[in-house]
Protein backbone atom coordinates (compact mmCIF):
# COMPACT_ATOMS: atom_id res chain seq x y z
CA UNK A 1 0.00 0.00 0.00
CA UNK A 2 2.99 2.57 0.58
CA UNK A 3 4.60 1.47 -2.44
CA UNK A 4 1.37 2.47 -4.30
CA UNK A 5 1.21 5.51 -2.60
CA UNK A 6 4.84 6.28 -3.07
CA UNK A 7 4.50 5.60 -6.89
CA UNK A 8 1.07 8.12 -7.16
CA UNK A 9 2.88 10.53 -5.84
CA UNK A 10 5.84 10.40 -8.08
CA UNK A 11 3.35 10.62 -10.94
CA UNK A 12 1.41 13.50 -9.48
CA UNK A 13 5.06 15.78 -9.22
CA UNK A 14 5.82 14.53 -12.62
CA UNK A 15 2.73 15.29 -14.32
CA UNK A 16 2.54 18.93 -12.55
CA UNK A 17 6.28 19.50 -14.13
CA UNK A 18 5.00 18.51 -17.18
CA UNK A 19 2.25 21.27 -16.44
CA UNK A 20 4.57 23.92 -15.25
CA UNK A 21 5.96 23.63 -18.69
CA UNK A 22 3.08 24.36 -20.98
CA UNK A 23 2.87 28.29 -21.18
CA UNK A 24 1.73 29.18 -24.41
CA UNK A 25 -1.52 28.12 -25.53
CA UNK A 26 -0.15 25.63 -28.08
CA UNK A 27 2.58 24.73 -25.90
CA UNK A 28 3.10 20.89 -26.13
CA UNK A 29 1.15 18.77 -22.98
CA UNK A 30 4.34 17.15 -22.51
CA UNK A 31 8.12 17.66 -22.66
CA UNK A 32 11.13 16.74 -21.43
CA UNK A 33 12.88 19.72 -21.91
CA UNK A 34 12.44 22.98 -19.86
CA UNK A 35 11.95 26.31 -21.50
CA UNK A 36 15.62 27.29 -22.07
CA UNK A 37 16.59 23.90 -22.92
CA UNK A 38 13.85 23.77 -25.83
CA UNK A 39 14.87 27.28 -27.22
CA UNK A 40 18.96 27.21 -27.17
CA UNK A 41 19.45 26.04 -30.58
CA UNK A 42 19.55 27.63 -34.25
CA UNK A 43 16.01 28.33 -35.62
CA UNK A 44 14.97 29.15 -39.41
CA UNK A 45 12.38 31.68 -39.81
CA UNK A 46 9.48 29.49 -42.16
CA UNK A 47 7.06 32.17 -41.80
CA UNK A 48 7.06 35.51 -41.15
CA UNK A 49 4.31 38.68 -41.75
CA UNK A 50 4.38 41.73 -40.16
CA UNK A 51 1.41 44.75 -40.71
CA UNK A 52 2.40 48.08 -39.76
CA UNK A 53 0.28 51.42 -39.86
CA UNK A 54 2.70 55.17 -39.19
CA UNK A 55 0.57 57.69 -39.73
CA UNK A 56 2.26 61.28 -39.69
CA UNK A 57 0.59 64.73 -39.65
CA UNK A 58 1.95 68.10 -40.71
CA UNK A 59 0.62 70.84 -38.85
CA UNK A 60 0.89 74.39 -41.31
CA UNK A 61 -1.53 76.90 -43.11
CA UNK A 62 -3.10 73.45 -43.36
CA UNK A 63 -2.75 70.42 -42.14
CA UNK A 64 -1.68 67.61 -44.12
CA UNK A 65 -0.96 63.85 -43.38
CA UNK A 66 0.56 60.76 -44.82
CA UNK A 67 -0.61 57.15 -44.07
CA UNK A 68 2.70 54.43 -44.67
CA UNK A 69 0.87 50.83 -44.34
CA UNK A 70 4.24 48.56 -45.16
CA UNK A 71 3.02 44.65 -44.91
CA UNK A 72 6.19 42.31 -44.60
CA UNK A 73 5.54 38.35 -45.77
CA UNK A 74 8.19 35.61 -45.45
CA UNK A 75 6.99 32.68 -46.27
CA UNK A 76 9.59 29.70 -46.74
CA UNK A 77 11.82 31.14 -49.41
CA UNK A 78 9.44 34.03 -50.81
CA UNK A 79 9.25 37.19 -49.83
CA UNK A 80 6.44 40.11 -50.32
CA UNK A 81 6.85 43.88 -49.59
CA UNK A 82 3.52 46.03 -50.41
CA UNK A 83 4.19 49.66 -49.25
CA UNK A 84 0.57 51.72 -49.56
CA UNK A 85 1.36 55.53 -48.66
CA UNK A 86 -1.66 57.75 -48.71
CA UNK A 87 -1.17 61.78 -48.42
CA UNK A 88 -4.53 63.94 -47.60
CA UNK A 89 -4.48 67.40 -47.26
CA UNK A 90 -6.07 70.53 -48.60
CA UNK A 91 -8.95 68.21 -50.14
CA UNK A 92 -6.87 66.19 -52.03
CA UNK A 93 -5.97 62.72 -51.30
CA UNK A 94 -3.65 61.02 -53.65
CA UNK A 95 -2.45 57.02 -52.88
CA UNK A 96 0.74 55.35 -54.41
CA UNK A 97 1.46 51.73 -54.16
CA UNK A 98 4.60 49.41 -54.47
CA UNK A 99 4.60 45.75 -54.17
CA UNK A 100 7.84 44.06 -54.20
CA UNK A 101 8.32 40.20 -55.23
CA UNK A 102 11.78 38.14 -53.98
CA UNK A 103 13.33 35.79 -52.18
CA UNK A 104 14.77 34.72 -49.05
CA UNK A 105 17.87 32.90 -48.77
CA UNK A 106 18.58 33.12 -45.53
CA UNK A 107 16.54 34.24 -41.98
CA UNK A 108 17.49 32.48 -38.99
CA UNK A 109 17.88 33.04 -35.25
CA UNK A 110 20.52 31.53 -32.98
CA UNK A 111 19.90 31.14 -29.17
CA UNK A 112 22.80 29.81 -26.54
CA UNK A 113 22.52 28.69 -23.72
CA UNK A 114 24.44 31.74 -21.85
CA UNK A 115 21.59 34.17 -22.74
CA UNK A 116 23.18 35.73 -26.00
CA UNK A 117 21.28 35.88 -29.61
CA UNK A 118 21.87 36.47 -33.03
CA UNK A 119 19.98 37.01 -36.25
CA UNK A 120 20.81 37.05 -39.83
CA UNK A 121 18.26 37.68 -42.78
CA UNK A 122 18.76 38.30 -46.82
CA UNK A 123 16.46 39.54 -49.13
CA UNK A 124 16.61 40.24 -52.82
CA UNK A 125 14.30 41.75 -54.49
CA UNK A 126 13.78 41.19 -58.28
CA UNK A 127 10.45 42.93 -59.22
CA UNK A 128 8.45 45.91 -58.11
CA UNK A 129 4.89 46.95 -59.14
CA UNK A 130 3.56 50.13 -58.53
CA UNK A 131 0.38 51.69 -58.70
CA UNK A 132 -0.24 55.04 -58.93
CA UNK A 133 -2.96 57.65 -60.71
CA UNK A 134 -4.74 54.33 -61.88
CA UNK A 135 -1.70 53.45 -63.68
CA UNK A 136 0.06 50.25 -63.28
CA UNK A 137 3.90 48.98 -64.14
CA UNK A 138 6.22 46.44 -63.36
CA UNK A 139 9.87 46.39 -63.37
CA UNK A 140 12.91 44.28 -62.63
CA UNK A 141 14.83 45.10 -59.81
CA UNK A 142 18.05 44.14 -58.45
CA UNK A 143 17.80 44.93 -54.43
CA UNK A 144 19.54 43.03 -51.73
CA UNK A 145 19.07 43.35 -47.87
CA UNK A 146 21.13 42.18 -45.62
CA UNK A 147 20.33 42.69 -41.40
CA UNK A 148 22.28 40.95 -38.94
CA UNK A 149 21.18 41.19 -34.99
CA UNK A 150 23.10 40.24 -31.76
CA UNK A 151 21.94 40.45 -28.07
CA UNK A 152 20.95 39.33 -25.10
CA UNK A 153 17.76 37.10 -24.80
CA UNK A 154 16.16 36.13 -21.32
CA UNK A 155 12.43 34.36 -20.74
CA UNK A 156 10.36 37.68 -19.30
CA UNK A 157 7.74 36.91 -15.50
CA UNK A 158 4.17 36.58 -15.01
CA UNK A 159 2.56 39.75 -15.89
CA UNK A 160 -1.12 40.33 -14.42
CA UNK A 161 -1.61 43.62 -16.48
CA UNK A 162 -0.66 41.77 -19.86
CA UNK A 163 -1.78 38.25 -17.81
CA UNK A 164 1.16 36.66 -19.47
CA UNK A 165 2.66 33.34 -16.87
CA UNK A 166 5.96 33.31 -16.15
CA UNK A 167 8.38 32.64 -18.99
CA UNK A 168 5.35 33.37 -21.91
CA UNK A 169 7.13 36.12 -23.14
CA UNK A 170 10.52 36.39 -24.34
CA UNK A 171 12.78 39.45 -24.26
CA UNK A 172 15.23 40.25 -26.99
CA UNK A 173 18.00 42.85 -26.33
CA UNK A 174 19.44 44.69 -29.34
CA UNK A 175 23.26 45.49 -28.54
CA UNK A 176 24.47 45.28 -32.23
CA UNK A 177 22.79 45.56 -35.41
CA UNK A 178 23.91 45.65 -38.61
CA UNK A 179 22.06 46.60 -42.26
CA UNK A 180 23.46 46.25 -45.56
CA UNK A 181 21.80 47.16 -48.81
CA UNK A 182 22.88 46.92 -52.19
CA UNK A 183 20.80 48.11 -55.18
CA UNK A 184 21.75 47.43 -59.00
CA UNK A 185 20.74 48.71 -62.58
CA UNK A 186 19.17 46.03 -64.33
CA UNK A 187 19.10 48.08 -68.04
CA UNK A 188 22.29 47.45 -68.52
CA UNK A 189 23.83 50.65 -67.37
CA UNK A 190 26.48 51.05 -64.80
CA UNK A 191 24.70 52.79 -61.58
CA UNK A 192 24.86 50.93 -58.39
CA UNK A 193 24.22 52.36 -54.63
CA UNK A 194 24.92 50.07 -52.15
CA UNK A 195 25.22 51.48 -47.86
CA UNK A 196 26.60 49.75 -44.76
CA UNK A 197 25.51 50.65 -41.54
CA UNK A 198 26.07 49.56 -37.97
CA UNK A 199 24.55 50.35 -34.56
CA UNK A 200 25.55 49.47 -31.22
CA UNK A 201 23.55 50.00 -27.79
CA UNK A 202 23.63 49.29 -24.48
CA UNK A 203 21.96 46.04 -22.96
CA UNK A 204 18.27 46.74 -22.49
CA UNK A 205 18.44 50.15 -24.33
CA UNK A 206 16.81 48.70 -27.78
CA UNK A 207 14.28 45.48 -26.84
CA UNK A 208 12.06 43.26 -28.46
CA UNK A 209 9.39 41.14 -27.03
CA UNK A 210 8.04 38.54 -28.23
CA UNK A 211 4.68 36.43 -27.19
CA UNK A 212 5.66 32.64 -27.24
CA UNK A 213 1.95 31.06 -27.94
CA UNK A 214 4.16 27.77 -28.81
CA UNK A 215 7.33 26.81 -28.04
CA UNK A 216 8.24 23.23 -28.50
CA UNK A 217 11.66 21.32 -29.30
CA UNK A 218 11.35 21.98 -33.04
CA UNK A 219 9.10 24.53 -33.18
CA UNK A 220 8.70 28.52 -32.17
CA UNK A 221 5.20 30.20 -32.98
CA UNK A 222 5.29 33.76 -31.40
CA UNK A 223 4.00 37.45 -31.92
CA UNK A 224 4.44 40.83 -31.45
CA UNK A 225 2.65 44.49 -31.25
CA UNK A 226 3.53 47.59 -32.54
CA UNK A 227 1.78 50.79 -30.54
CA UNK A 228 3.02 54.10 -30.33
CA UNK A 229 2.24 58.01 -30.46
CA UNK A 230 3.68 61.39 -30.55
CA UNK A 231 1.92 64.54 -29.72
CA UNK A 232 3.24 67.85 -29.02
CA UNK A 233 3.79 71.46 -29.13
CA UNK A 234 6.19 74.47 -28.95
CA UNK A 235 5.80 78.42 -27.92
CA UNK A 236 7.85 81.14 -28.19
CA UNK A 237 7.11 85.13 -27.65
CA UNK A 238 9.09 88.00 -29.72
CA UNK A 239 8.23 91.27 -29.83
CA UNK A 240 4.73 90.59 -28.39
CA UNK A 241 4.18 88.08 -31.06
CA UNK A 242 3.80 84.58 -29.34
CA UNK A 243 4.03 81.97 -31.88
CA UNK A 244 2.64 78.55 -31.29
CA UNK A 245 3.72 74.83 -33.08
CA UNK A 246 2.14 72.12 -33.09
CA UNK A 247 3.48 68.71 -33.58
CA UNK A 248 1.63 65.80 -34.40
CA UNK A 249 -0.45 63.52 -33.68
CA UNK A 250 1.83 60.74 -35.17
CA UNK A 251 1.26 57.13 -34.70
CA UNK A 252 2.30 53.83 -35.61
CA UNK A 253 0.40 50.57 -34.59
CA UNK A 254 0.49 46.77 -35.96
CA UNK A 255 1.57 43.59 -35.66
CA UNK A 256 4.24 40.73 -35.99
CA UNK A 257 3.96 37.36 -36.42
CA UNK A 258 6.88 34.40 -37.02
CA UNK A 259 7.08 31.12 -36.71
CA UNK A 260 10.56 29.26 -36.27
CA UNK A 261 11.27 25.84 -37.14
CA UNK A 262 14.53 23.96 -35.99
CA UNK A 263 17.35 23.35 -38.19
Amino acid sequence: MKNLTKAALAILVVASSFTACKKGDDDPGLSLKSRKGRIAREWKVSDYTTDVTDVTTYNGTTTSTRTLNTKLTYSGNSAKREVVDTQAGGGVTSTETDVYTGTVSDFSYTFEKDGTWSSTSTIKWTSVTSTSGGTTSTDAVDITEVVTQSGIWYFLGKNKTTEDKNKESLLLSITKEQYKYDSKSTSGGNYAYSSDDTYTYANNENTEVIHLSRLAKDEIVGDGTVDNSYNGSSSSTSGGTTTTTKYGPNTGKGTISLKLAAK
